[in-house]
């Protein structure tokens, strides 16, 4: 009977957690996680560069040029950077997999809800302009 508990405690530290802090995986998460949304909302600023003009009662006044196609430039621009939020989103999912080991561990879930928009947008983006 002595001879059991030695192995019970060795059992038990093993199951122990030793994490103290969070270490690099679970920070470069959070980074991976901030660089996609900040290539997120640049898309959008891409977008609403892109748009046509509207109408209003200065141009019907003055007899101003009115844009009404889409600035190609700015939807390419766009789509670009709603690809790369997807892809790092793609890439933050794999490092959090690593992670997710124990009962405890948890996926971002930020990251999950950028890529799922992320990859509805450029699917628009595609039926949209490209196809």
């Amino acid at each position: 009977m002595q001879n059991d508990y030695p192995q019970d405690q060795k059992q038990s530290s093993r199951n122990a957690e030793r994490r103290q802090k969070r270490d690099w995986v679970v920070k470069s998460v959070s980074v991976i996680a901030f660089i996609g949304w900040i290539s997120a909302i640049v898309s959008l600023v891409y977008t609403g560069f892109a748009q046509p003009e509207t109408e209003n009662m200065f141009t019907r006044i003055f007899g101003g040029d009115v844009i009404t196609t889409w600035n190609s430039r700015f939807v390419n621009g766009a789509f670009i950077s709603i690809l790369i939020s997807f892809f790092v989103c793609l890439i933050g999912l794999l490092v959090n997999m690593t992670r997710h080991r124990r009962k405890t561990d948890r996926f971002n879930k930020s990251i999950i809800t950028l890529g799922m928009i992320s990859f509805v947008f450029a699917v628009v983006f595609l039926l949209a302009f490209y196809i």
